[in-house]
């Protein structure tokens, strides 16, 4: 007797070829059987009858590092199919971690991670995922170790070059982590201490754990008006350790820069021709998602939050000047303008009448000449623990992006907060109902494909993201004809709708569109 019989679906297996009429059986968390089984008994029987049955969708690219320990039911993935999550992104993972770092190291991701009344109990990058088991999360959860984490630990947040000593101590960390169960490194290079590494360096840690079976996954150095030098560093990292290179939520932001993503994806086809293995994630919306304090040129974050803070009280002009006139980061201001740049997350009960506005607004109810007094105001009244959401991006370009064949989609979701972006609960709907039903700009198998079998290729996932025997039982049982997301902007925190099942591991998390409790999700270590 087969623990559960799913009847009369549609069958997309995840690798890309057409839809199939086929039965599905699970026994012991794993598909046990394919095909007509009209005989077969099992415990449970679902009727898929003009419905398709999926593998999970396995979002590359999230921030529950924190939130899964206060959420670890997970919804805002869970009713919108995910059933495997990566975490550790942008160079911010938890782990490894000395105590003695951890305020320090806390509070700096407040911005991205929130600051739940969590324990910091781990240390180790195994401790941390422990820790993650503890909590009976009801989806799957991977990390990376992230590059900013292993840099903070040698050389905390310190704005200079590595000596050779200090690059094989941070080898050293990478590779324990690697033997720990990491699926690879990120980095964030806009973010400190990670913006402070040099292509060398990051190139000598990769080439290692590029040995173990890592890959890299990078947000470049620029998105906009530096985009192609930051992309050929992503490449010549590759090129020069031999790593699997994931540029992770690919775009081109800032109106003047929008229409070149034809050459950003020749250039991606050009390297691949040349034996560098570079792939794309990328999410369905044309505005990003950030800490507020990335405002701030990256300098002045080298000695820590609370020397941040500090500056933006007494020596703000110099700040200032440094924001309107300097190019030589990845500037805001600038680059998207104060319009379109909106406060979307705060801790403070005062600021909550901030929240959903523009700095350009905000300024105004203040009272305030200058823009940037109103969003450096917020940072220092924050202490750092803000998001901000940017409206940069043209669809046209966001669509081009989407139909490329080496691009698989991610979440990129930043939970914390009042009003989080709205893909923190609809990305994978969205491109289901938005991109290939209502525009049919991908077919639904290769849409599947970009959520499942990819993804789990980059991650060396060698038992998710395809239905086929033996694989893990992560299925989602949805309507295609009405599947759409719901969240938006002005109200984020919206399940989306035409998701009848999901499945995580064999175990039923997801019946007739509610949450079922169910909490059979576990970390996934092996290299």
């Amino acid at each position: 007797m087969y623990d559960i019989l799913i009847v009369n679906g549609r069958i997309i297996s995840g690798r890309g070829n057409p839809w199939f009429h086929s039965d599905l059986a699970i026994s012991g968390g794993k598909i046990s059987a394919l095909g007509r089984l009209n005989n077969a008994k099992a415990r449970k029987i679902i009727d898929a009858k003009q419905e398709v049955v999926s593998p999970g969708f396995i979002d590359g690219h999230s921030h529950s590092d924190l939130s899964i320990f206060v959420h670890p039911r997970a919804e805002a993935k869970v009713m919108q199919g995910v059933t495997t999550e990566n975490i550790g992104l942008d160079g911010f993972s938890l782990a490894p971690i000395a105590e003695k770092d951890i305020y320090v190291w806390r509070k700096y991701l407040a911005g991205v991670n929130g600051n739940p009344d969590v324990e910091w109990k781990w240390r180790s990058f195994a401790d941390h995922l422990d820790a993650v088991d503890a909590v009976k999360p009801s989806l799957n959860i991977s990390s990376y170790v992230g590059l900013g984490a292993i840099r903070f630990q040698v050389m905390g947040m310190t704005d200079r070059k590595a000596t050779s000593s200090e690059i094989n101590k941070m080898r050293e960390i990478a590779l324990q982590a690697m033997d720990e169960g990491a699926r690879g490194i990120s980095s964030g290079l806009i973010y400190p201490p990670n913006q402070y590494q040099t292509t060398d360096e990051i190139s000598c840690i990769a080439q290692a754990v590029n040995r173990y079976g890592g890959v890299y996954n990078i947000h470049l150095r620029s998105e906009g008006d530096g985009l192609f030098p930051a992309m050929d560093e992503a490449l010549e990292i590759g090129r020069r350790s031999g790593i699997p290179v994931i540029i992770t939520h690919f775009k081109i932001q800032g109106k003047k820069n929008w229409g070149g993503v034809e050459k950003a994806l020749e250039k991606v086809d050009e390297a691949r021709s040349q034996g560098i293995e570079v792939s794309l994630e990328q999410y369905p919306y044309t505005a990003a998602s950030t800490v507020l304090s990335a405002i701030v040129p990256p300098w002045y974050h080298a000695d820590g939050p609370d020397a941040l803070i500090r500056v933006l009280r007494e020596n703000r002009e110099i700040v200032k000047k440094d924001m309107y006139t300097r190019t030589d980061w990845e500037n805001w201001a600038l680059t998207t303008g104060w319009d379109s740049l909106y406060v979307s997350s705060v801790e403070s009960e005062a600021n909550q009448r901030f929240v959903g506005k523009s700095i350009t607004v905000i300024s105004r109810m203040r009272g305030l000449d200058d823009p940037a007094d109103a969003v450096l105001d917020i940072i220092v009244e924050e202490q750092g623990a803000a998001l901000m959401v940017m409206f940069c991006m043209d669809e046209r370009d966001v669509m081009t992006i989407m139909s490329h064949p080496a691009v698989n989609f991610i979440s990129d979701g930043i939970l914390g907060g009042s009003q989080p972006h709205p893909r923190v609960y609809g990305s994978f709907p969205r491109i289901l109902g938005r991109y290939v039903r209502e525009k049919r700009l991908l077919s639904l198998e290769d849409a599947i494909r970009k959520m499942t079998s990819l993804p789990a290729e980059k991650l060396r996932l060698k038992s998710k993201g395809v239905i086929a025997e033996g694989y893990d039982a992560d299925l989602v049982i949805f309507n295609p004809d009405t599947i759409i997301d719901t969240a938006d902007y002005d109200n984020p925190r919206q399940f989306p709708v035409g998701i009848s099942w999901v499945i995580v591991n064999g175990e039923v998390v997801v019946e007739g569109g509610k949450h079922t409790g169910a909490a059979p999700g576990k970390t996934i270590r092996s290299r």
